[in-house]
This record gives structure tokens, sequence and C-alpha cells, in this order.
């Protein structure tokens, strides 16, 4: 094959994968979607917060099981999950809307709009994110820390600062992968699980942005 070839196979990949991905992504944010409007039905208003939260780590596990296994099983999982996502946050976006809808609209472009700068940089540069990863989760191990001991002992740290320290390492993350995408070959079970961890960061940096948005002086 021509050098030229090469090239233009691997750019067909490449696109090939990611509209794959993007197509769970859509999917699985519609889902989410509709587990809101499933919680403001009243469906699931009476179960703890805490039940939907584990649930939703198993499925994540089980996706991460299956994909390689039983990419139908996997994609079925993918799908369940994006719904208990949607019940698990419907009371924190219910509540924006309430005092401040303004904040829900912006949180959401803020997130589509970091989305869509992450996939310009990454496909139109030829960046290496390779190291990005073992940082960006070091960092995200010790924002996570930092939340769980300011809650439980009540340390005096701004709740805007961890907010924005979480919102820089969500952006790192979106950024990284999307580089994974571009990185890796076509495959079904590959999609699947980029796609899982695009909507993790969506999810994520949209309740952060949230949180911003909302916030009271």
């Amino acid at each position: 094959m021509l050098p030229r070839e090469m090239v233009q196979s691997q750019t067909q990949v490449e696109r090939s994968l990611l509209s794959r991905v993007m197509g769970w992504l859509a999917l699985s944010l519609a889902l989410t979607g509709g587990g809101f409007y499933v919680w403001k039905a009243g469906f699931g208003q009476s179960v703890p917060w805490i039940v939907f939260f584990l649930v939703a780590i198993g499925l994540i596990f089980g996706i991460q099981a299956a994909a390689s296994r039983n990419p139908t099983l996997a994609a079925g999982l993918l799908a369940l999950f994006s719904v208990v996502e949607g019940l698990f946050i419907a009371p924190i976006v219910d509540a924006y809307l309430r005092v401040s809808p303004d904040a829900v609209g912006n949180a959401l472009l803020g997130t589509v709009g970091i989305f869509l700068v992450a996939a310009a940089v990454v496909y139109l540069t030829s960046i290496n994110m390779a190291a990005w990863g073992r940082y960006l989760l070091g960092a995200l191990l010790l924002g996570i820390l930092v939340s769980f001991a300011t809650l439980i002992f009540h340390f005096p740290i701004s709740q805007l600062a961890l907010s924005a320290f979480l919102g820089i390492v969500f952006v790192g993350l979106t950024f990284y992968d999307f580089w994974r995408v571009k990185a890796q070959r076509a495959g079904d079970n590959n999609s699947l699980l980029l796609a899982l961890s695009l909507y993790l960061d969506f999810i994520n940096l949209f309740l952060i942005l949230l949180r911003i948005f909302g916030r009271r002086d």
C-alpha cells in the first residue's frame, strides 16, 4: 500500500470509529434525558440516591466486563446505565431548574462547547496525549479524596475552587479521551467503551459547571 493510501485508510478508520463513538454518546445522553423525565413523572423519587449510585457503579463494571465478550449485552447495559444515571442526577438538575434555570442552560452549552473544542483540537493537530492519562487520573483521585475529606471533616476549602479544579481535570480528560478515540483502531468494543468514557466526562463536566453557574454568593 502506498503511503498516501495508508494515510487515507487511517483517516477513514478514525472517522468511522469517531462516528460510532459519537453515536453511542448521543444515544446515551438521550437516554439520560429520558431518565430525567421518567423521574419527573414520579418514578424513583422515593428511592435513595445511593441506590442509583451503586447500581450505576455496578453497571459500569458490567459494561467493561461484557464489552469484549458480548457486545450486545454491553450495549444493553450501557443503555440501562444511561437511564439510571438520568434518575441519579434528576434531583440535582430539577433543583437548579427551580431556582436557577439559566444555570442549567449555561452548563449544558458550556459542556457542549468544551466537547467541540476538544474534538477540534485533537483531530486538527498532531498532539500526542499518551502521557496525560496517569497525571489526569492522579489529579482526579486527589480531587475526589479532597471532596470526601471536606464533607466528612469540614475542611475550610472553597467549594468554588474545588469545583474549578475538578472542572479543569475533566476538561483534560475530555481532550485525552478524544485523543484515545483518534489513536484507536476501529472496533465495536472500543467504540462502546470510549463512548462510556466520554459520556462520564460529559456528565461530570455538566454537573461541575452547573454548580459553578448556579452558585449563590
